[in-house]
């Protein structure tokens, strides 16, 4: 964490990318989101510098941004030795649109356990943390409330109620009081579980609801209106298989809480053709549009599981070595996950293509939205590889 009272003041050099016509609210003529990337995560006390993380906590509360936990390779790339780690570091950005954004020296700032790869999302009484990992393929069923204590300076955590199982890699967002959290990576196999927390309950306890279509973590979930009423729509993802090839999907499915039911929207699509997106972020803008900004398409992904199934299953050394050759020049030469942004109309179940990224895409992160800006804090940029940066988009209404 940065010394006591110092900070690092963000001027925001933006590129500006025009989304839609018409696109965030009715009665506008169009609107704009002009992202950078100059806001940088804080090294880790004790370490020269960040590199940054995956899978963290991520949201916001009291006027400031948490991003708390993740994961790691800080020595070497795994394909070289290197071993995973988990960390519980908490970052606290102070959220000020006139003086700037500014890191803050929290007090005691780091969660209980080092974890990575939870669920979170944020309500009015702060940012609810649900499961992760707490080592490899240890997963977690603990459910708490971070907050942000202002006058204290110093994050609190409350606990709440347990999930019926462990899980990881899930997707969670929620409408009003009620948390739905969908699917993820739990001990043993990948989950078709959707579950929700009433905390206006007088005793909120977990509610099983009917499973997801289709089993699958890495999943976007964005709650967003139908035109009627908000519903959970739950896009993309994928599954992991015994074959160690993971099936990818480009499905979008909407929960009606109204009806208690599932239905099958149109899948996302880039206009044209149909694609396969997991790990990316995802987030409601206007009345009726989900945006999500960049994912894994999966094209190397799936590739690089291939190779390992197949250095796996070959007896000969030689042709492992060569087999793994080939995998390494794979992952070096990744040119990074998709930078393109799609966004759903969920009245006219209708997906567009609307501009790129313009710096590398993150995934295995969540995208938290702050009044007119969007976060998307640190997380993966190549297989193994971490940013420290935080790319933030501001949404801002047209001029002319």
């Amino acid at each position: 964490m940065l010394p006591t009272k110092q900070f690092i003041y963000v001027s925001f050099l933006f590129i500006s990318i025009m989304i839609h016509a018409g696109l965030f609210a009715q009665g506008r003529k169009s609107e704009y989101i002009q992202w950078s990337s100059d806001l940088i995560l804080p090294a880790p006390e004790g370490a020269p510098k960040q590199i940054g993380v995956a899978g963290v906590f991520a949201g916001v509360h009291n006027g400031v941004l948490l991003v708390a936990g993740g994961a790691n390779f800080p020595d070497a790339m795994p394909w070289q030795g290197g071993k995973k780690r988990y960390h519980n570091e908490i970052y606290v950005l102070k959220l000020d649109e006139k003086k700037g954004f500014s890191w803050i020296h929290a007090r005691d700032a780091r969660l209980k356990q080092a974890m990575a790869y939870g669920a979170s999302v944020t309500i009015p009484a702060g940012v609810v943390c649900i499961g992760g990992e707490t080592g490899a393929a240890t997963y977690s069923n603990q459910v708490f409330l971070m907050q942000w204590n202002d006058a204290e300076q110093s994050v609190i955590f409350r606990e709440l109620p347990s999930l019926p199982i462990p899980i990881a890699n899930a997707a969670v967002t929620h409408i009003g009081d009620s948390i739905y959290v969908a699917g993820g990576e739990t001990t043993g196999k990948v989950s078709e579980a959707f579950f929700r927390l009433n905390l206006s309950a007088a005793n909120p306890q977990w509610e099983t609801l009917p499973s997801i279509p289709v089993a699958m973590s890495h999943s976007v979930a964005v709650a967003q209106s139908d035109g009627t009423h908000d519903c959970v729509y739950v896009i993309g993802g994928r599954t992991a298989s015994a074959s160690g090839i993971s099936k990818l999907h480009h499905t979008n499915f909407c929960f009606d809480p109204a009806i208690s039911q599932w239905k099958e929207k149109h899948p996302i699509n880039d206009g044209n053709k149909n694609t396969n997106l997991s790990a990316g972020t995802g987030v409601a803008l206007g009345a009726d549009y989900i945006l999500l900004p960049g994912g894994d398409n999966g094209l190397t992904f799936h590739k690089i599981e291939t190779y390992n199934a197949h250095i796996a299953l070959v007896q000969s050394e030689s042709e492992k070595q060569a087999l793994q050759k080939e995998k390494l020049s794979l992952i070096h030469h990744h040119s990074g996950f998709s930078r393109n942004l799609y966004l759903y109309h969920t009245t006219n179940d209708r997906w567009e293509k609307i501009g790129e990224l313009p710096d590398n895409a993150q995934v295995t992160t969540t995208l938290v939205k702050w009044k007119a800006y969007i976060f998307i804090p640190s997380g993966e940029i190549k297989p193994g590889v971490r940013t420290p940066k935080i790319m933030v988009g501001r949404i801002l209404p047209d001029k002319q």
